[in-house]
């Protein structure tokens, strides 16, 4: 058995289209969820460009639904018309990666991100279905929501608890200064996470509407890289100090740079976004072992991540809408994928 499904297809470079499609009824360990908001990641987004060809494909993993039916022989404590919202992976839950709560790592979740190029539909099309109406999903992908909460803020689950990821690794603590490079809107989801932990957060754009729009977010203080040393701009903010964390938003060498020049002494720098194109980092092994400073990574999210995200949204603890620039129903998905790679742009949502 199968439902008929709404869903946004990119089937070529720069190319979307909604078509109906059927999908399957959940099996075995899958509950069926009606979607009713996705939003336009950068991953998408190098689907529609042609950063990653694949098509025809629908994909979408920042999503948030309704459960709607729940599979034969399924346990999971979500019931028939919970709020949801989706994380984007299905680990198992066994490994030693599971079990050290590095979900991302996990390798049956590598080995379903592979396949999903080929899922053997008679259509072709391959993907994760976040961009349909319907999806069948694994119930460890997805965590409860407040009904209180609209579904395209909701949806925001996940890039929050990549940000959520990468606090708990860094030990972001009470009265830290933290720096975030990049106030796009991962960037504001950084700002978000790492004020709520209670650092002093600052900002650091090239763009001023970026800067005012990270000060509306939530950020204590900004830094201009365009008027001249950032290093010293961060010490007369606070108090003669480096930067305990910074965290690079961004994948560009200038910002890995940055990062380098605000660490205080036994600093943390965490490389958050992914280069495109990547620029090795030229660094001096006795200034790191003079300093004390780390360099370290986070991508994705783990499970643990995915349920304080899930908590802070619905508890209002932290406020998302700043991270949206516009919602738009899904018969006009091809001018929101186009609306969302333009640089300027935070995270546009698609409705269904």
């Amino acid at each position: 058995m199968s439902v008929k499904s709404q869903a946004a297809v990119i089937v070529g470079q720069g190319r979307v289209e909604v078509r109906e499609i059927d999908m399957p009824r959940p099996k075995r360990g899958e509950v069926l969820v009606r979607q009713k908001a996705v939003a336009l990641c950068t991953l998408e987004q190098r689907f529609f460009t042609g950063v990653f060809p694949r098509y025809p494909g629908c994909w979408g993993h920042e999503v948030a639904g309704i459960v709607e039916e729940i599979g034969p022989d399924t346990y999971t404590p979500l019931k028939v018309g919970d709020y949801v919202a989706r994380g984007g992976g299905s680990a198992c839950s066994e490994c030693y990666e599971c079990a050290m709560g590095r979900d991302s790592f996990c390798p049956a979740e590598k080995e379903r991100l592979q396949n999903q190029q080929n899922t053997g539909r008679p259509d072709g099309i391959s993907g994760i279905f976040g961009m349909s109406e319907y999806a069948s999903v694994d119930p460890h992908n997805l965590v409860k929501m407040s009904e209180r909460i609209p579904f395209e803020e909701a949806a925001l689950a996940e890039p929050i608890a990549c940000a959520v990821t990468s606090a708990n690794k860094l030990d972001i603590e009470l009265g830290q200064t933290v720096v975030v490079i990049g106030a796009g809107a991962m960037g504001l989801a950084n700002v978000l996470i790492a004020r709520a932990r209670g650092a002093f957060v600052v900002v650091s754009d090239l763009d001023a509407n970026r800067r005012a729009h990270a000060l509306r977010a939530g950020a204590h203080a900004v830094l201009d890289p365009t008027t001249g040393d950032v290093a010293g701009q961060l010490e007369k903010i606070s108090g003669g100090r480096g930067a305990d964390v910074v965290i690079a938003a961004i994948g560009v060498e200038s910002a890995n740079d940055d990062a380098l020049r605000l660490l205080a002494q036994n600093g943390k720098m965490m490389l958050f976004a992914s280069a495109h194109p990547a620029v090795p980092i030229s660094i001096d092994p006795n200034m790191v072992h003079r300093s004390g400073i780390w360099i370290t990574g986070s991508t994705s999210k783990n499970r643990k991540a995915l349920y304080q995200a899930s908590l802070l949204i619905s508890r209002g603890v932290i406020d998302v809408k700043p991270m949206i620039q516009k919602v738009m129903p899904l018969d006009q998905a091809q001018q929101a994928f186009e609306e969302a790679i333009k640089p300027e742009t935070y995270r546009i949502v698609v409705t269904m």
